[in-house]
């Protein structure tokens, strides 16, 4: 999903959901699917979208706030890995400063790019395995 920069995140969750590409297996439908979303999420609006879609939403609240029970194991936040996505698309000048003004065009240098960095990381794989 692509919007302006001035559309605010929860006004397009349900769109997001919905706009999946990739299909979920079933054994992960059956075992229930996890949301982790941040603060920004944190309406009604945004709980009820993706609880009508069968998933249990995870809200961080504010910094310091988060009381972990006693006994109750906690996992790391798992950002860096969108992180890492944001800063390779970044390295791609056309695209740290969107110039085109058709959102077709913009999707398709952003697939492009994504296209890129993925024959990149396969080919160097594969020159590592010999």
């Amino acid at each position: 999903m692509v919007t302006a920069a001035n559309v605010n995140d929860l006004e397009m969750l349900a769109d997001l959901l919905d706009a999946r590409v990739v299909a979920v297996p079933e054994e992960a439908v059956t075992e229930g699917l996890h949301l982790c979303l941040d603060g920004a999420y944190n309406y009604k609006r945004c709980l009820d979208a993706a609880q009508e879609r069968h998933y249990t939403v995870h809200i961080s609240s504010k910094l310091g706030t988060d009381e972990i029970p006693e006994g109750v194991e906690r996992h790391p936040a798992r950002r860096y890995i969108v992180e890492v996505c944001h800063s390779w698309l970044n390295r791609f000048r056309r695209l740290l400063v969107r110039w085109e003004k058709t959102l077709r065009n913009h999707l398709g240098f952003l697939q492009l790019a994504i296209c890129l960095i993925i024959y990149r990381k396969l080919r160097k794989r594969a020159r590592l395995s010999g």
